[in-house]
């Protein structure tokens, strides 16, 4: 068995790429914030409205607290959401989490 290649922190390639990943969203999450008005709406909300699902990102994690969470990134034209989801609640599309008006940042 190949051991895993190791990051220049010394944790695999996979780990820094997540922890990347989540972080720069984050990061854009938090500059949108302040550049433009950013609303939270339902996922069934903004699917309703015409956005297209454009990317699906497991995450697990320092970066989630080890915890398995879904990113979900939405485009309609110029405006674009993005849906946080913990796994068991996107695999399952639990209506709770789908309905929560918490759960996507919209911009």
């Amino acid at each position: 068995m190949v051991p895993p290649a190791l990051g220049v922190w010394g944790h695999s390639i996979e780990e820094e790429f997540v922890k990347t990943l989540v972080i720069s969203a984050a990061v854009l999450l938090a500059l949108a914030a302040q550049a433009n008005a950013q609303e939270q709406q339902s996922f069934k909300t903004i699917l309703g409205k015409g956005y297209e699902i454009k990317s699906v990102t497991f995450a697990k994690g320092e970066a989630t607290e080890n915890r398995e969470v879904f990113l979900v990134t939405l485009q309609k034209e110029k405006s674009v959401a993005v849906c946080y989801f913990a796994a068991p609640n996107w695999i399952s599309l639990s209506n709770t989490a789908l309905e929560d008006s918490r759960r996507c940042d919209v911009r």
